[in-house]
């Protein structure tokens, strides 16, 4: 953990407990890999996840980053053109990091498996929606073979936004 220091107003934890509760549950689940998966990760270190929190402007950051594998944008644009979030022709004037936007579309998973923490495609959208709602973003990004950071960004001040 970095960023111990930073201290939050109680509507901002309320906020974000469940958001970042589930962003730190997709860390685990999918940017921690069994050597079988990615033995190439196992010359460094492996499972590691890293919640940074700072300020920046009038914003606190939080920061959720694995050491995974990364997200693999190809595995990615052939779940959304099969389950029909996307059309191939989309697929292919895609960027990298469009590509990687896909997670927040309802409905998008590339688990294998469903487990009791992922894997259902329900969730990150969930996550964009309600931190925008209250004048946040969302971020991800993603280095193959290097992990993955979803960054929130939420105004510290949260008494002027509608609720």
């Amino acid at each position: 953990m970095e960023g111990r220091e930073t201290e939050l107003d109680k509507t901002i934890v309320e906020v974000t407990k469940d958001p970042l509760t589930h962003t730190v549950r997709n860390a685990v689940d999918h940017g921690v890999e069994k050597p079988e998966v990615t033995p190439r990760l196992l010359e460094r270190v492996r499972g590691k996840i890293l919640l940074r929190a700072y300020y920046q402007g009038g914003d606190v950051n939080i920061e959720v980053t694995d050491d995974g594998a990364g997200i693999n944008v190809e595995k990615l644009r052939a779940k959304a053109v099969e389950r029909g979030l996307i059309i191939t022709e989309q697929c292919e004037r895609m960027s990298d990091r469009d590509s990687v936007n896909l997670i927040f579309r309802p409905g998008r998973s590339t688990a294998e498996h469903i487990s009791n923490v992922s894997g259902r495609g329900v969730g990150m959208d969930v996550i964009k929606t309600n931190i925008e709602k209250i004048g946040g973003t969302l971020d991800v990004s993603s280095v193959p073979g290097l992990g993955t950071t979803v960054r929130m960004k939420i105004p510290l001040t949260l008494a002027i936004i509608p609720r």
